[in-house]
């Protein structure tokens, strides 16, 4: 991370790093009323941590990938570039998305429900795509593992997905919703 970044966004009218400490919004549910409560300074230490490993996190936080950034941060060089008359650089590609599994686009059918057919479960199958959520959160940034989160957890997927079909379909469909 450059060192003279902030100043950058603070000619832009803007702060990458808190300023002052009621830049930061935090609350915890313990009984301290203190704020930062010994819960929230943890959390201030791993972050700490993340960021030493990878600064660019302060970015991801934002909803910034690296290579978004990288991206806006060329298209805003091309465009200082062709200000001044010069031939305005080449975009970098764009990485393929990883197929995710689809969200539900109404959030009301999940808060609400749906009523329930004759057959509640519908269809069971194994998932189109394996550890979908762990993809979907990528990078878990406070892993402590030897390997990388997702090659940690894919195997228990690839483990644990065969075996609750199979115990789902030796099942009575009561039995199972009962927890049996």
């Amino acid at each position: 991370m450059p060192q003279d970044i902030e100043p950058v966004f603070t000619a832009a009218g803007s702060s990458l790093f808190p300023a002052r400490r009621n830049d930061l919004k935090t609350a915890c549910s313990c009984p301290d009323s203190s704020n930062p409560c010994k819960h929230i300074a943890a959390v201030y230490y791993l972050l700490g941590e993340e960021f030493d490993r990878d600064p660019f996190l302060i970015f991801t936080l934002r909803g910034l990938t690296r290579e978004e950034l990288f991206e806006r941060l060329e298209q805003a060089d091309g465009k200082a570039r062709a200000a001044d008359s010069q031939p305005a650089a080449e975009p970098a590609g764009v990485a393929e998305p990883v197929a995710s599994e689809p969200l539900p686009s109404d959030p009301s059918l999940f808060w609400n429900g749906q009523p329930l057919g004759e057959d509640p479960f519908g269809e069971v199958a194994a998932p189109p795509v394996a550890a979908a959520l762990p993809r979907r959160l990528g990078g878990f940034p406070f892993w402590r593992g030897v390997q990388p989160f997702l090659a940690a957890v894919e195997p228990v997927y690839a483990t644990a997905t065969p075996r609750a079909l199979d115990l789902f379909v030796s099942q009575d469909p009561h039995d199972a919703r009962a927890g049996n």
